[in-house]
């Protein structure tokens, strides 16, 4: 399990970076918001299809030698992609390697988790999730710091050298053992998708709606937002993205014990609509961003939960994780090709607002899995 925190951190410590970074870089070369979430939107559509391929090869030929083989290099790529580019095409190849990167990472590492930690899957993915916050606010920090000071070629090259690191953790996985392995009668069902049932397909479209709340908001919208209308430098952006994931990161351990039910998705929910609302306030901007963070770790215990109930006695998870998420990824690459134009004809508050609706719905329908 050290193995697996190991990459995970170095992972969204790279991710955090880069998802600050890119649309800012952009932005540095007065490409408009619309192109911009074409880039960023190349991501989920990618991710959805490089997911389901190496999910089927975890599941047939084992999960350990996917974060060598898939994840380290498409890492180490994607951001020498991105230190190179300089048109935007070159950052639509640069986002595809980054999704190949996300999808390695994703299309096993749940299955890793389960296999490791027989009997406390949803306990040691919520402390993973947690670690991925943790992560993403280093990386986030870094990328503004760095920015903010030496600029983005020497930020990018921090990236660079965290990618080359995953290679390490990966390697001493390689001859872990595992415990899913499918037999070939299992193996022809692994995509009939009548073989899930309507729960399956329910927990499916309610991570759709957490992703809907929080997927375009914080890889659009936001750092848009911060730089154009607020006027926040880099450094400030990148501080606020840092506070915000060490907040959901530590709202995520420090309610591990905590019960999910009925009146902690209430708590939850209420956080996000009235901080939703209040996003648009500029003098009210920063503390309804952080309780926005909140939320969103305490809608995580939610999430996990949910994926691991659904999928932890499967013989084929890493494929059944992957077919969970379809949906879902499908939305985040709508919602980010759309929310750039939807942000110039309508403007953000109406964008915000949606969000904090989403998350609503997202609560309502994990707590009635929970308890059903």
């Amino acid at each position: 399990m050290k193995k697996i925190l190991t990459i995970t951190f170095l992972n969204f410590f790279i991710s955090g970076g880069l998802t600050l970074t890119i649309p800012l870089l952009l932005l540095e070369r007065n490409v408009n918001l619309v192109e911009i979430g074409l880039v960023i939107s190349t991501l989920p559509i990618v991710f959805l299809i490089a997911r389901l391929f190496m999910a089927a090869i975890a599941d047939l030929q084992g999960w350990n030698r996917i974060y060598l083989l898939l994840n380290w290099p498409a890492s180490l790529l994607s951001t020498l992609i991105y230190f190179i580019a300089n048109s935007t095409p070159m950052f639509l190849i640069g986002k595809i390697a980054e999704a190949s990167k996300e999808s390695a990472y994703w299309a096993v590492n749940r299955t890793a988790i389960f296999s490791l930690a027989p009997n406390r899957e949803e306990k040691e993915a919520t402390k993973n999730t947690a670690i991925i916050f943790l992560a993403t606010a280093i990386g986030s920090a870094i990328a503004g710091l760095g920015i903010y000071t030496f600029g983005f070629s020497i930020t990018l090259g921090i990236f660079i050298a965290a990618s080359a690191a995953i290679g390490i953790p990966a390697a001493a996985l390689w001859k872990t053992g595992q415990n899913f392995k499918p037999n070939n009668a299992q193996t022809k069902k692994l995509f009939e998708l009548r073989n899930y049932g309507r729960k399956f397909w329910l927990v499916s479209i309610t991570l759709l709606f957490f992703s809907l709340a929080y997927y375009p908001l914080l890889n659009l919208l936001l750092p848009v937002f911060m730089a154009q209308q607020l006027s926040y430098n880099y450094l400030t952006i990148g501080l606020a993205y840092m506070l915000f994931n060490i907040i959901a990161g530590i709202t995520i351990f420090g309610t591990l014990k905590f019960p999910l039910g009925t009146k902690r998705a209430l708590l939850q929910s209420s956080i996000a609509l009235v901080a939703s609302v209040l996003l648009a306030y500029s003098n009210l901007y920063f503390p309804a961003f952080l309780a926005l963070a909140a939320a969103e770790g305490l809608g995580m215990g939610f999430f996990e939960a949910i994926i691991a109930k659904a999928t932890k006695n499967k013989s084929s998870v890493s494929v059944n994780i992957g077919l969970l998420h379809v949906p879902m990824r499908f939305a985040e690459f709508i919602s980010i090709l759309y929310t750039g134009i939807a942000a110039q004809t309508v403007g953000y508050v109406p964008l915000f607002v949606l969000s904090g609706f989403f998350f609503l719905i997202f609560s309502a329908l994990a707590a009635h899995l929970i308890k059903n």
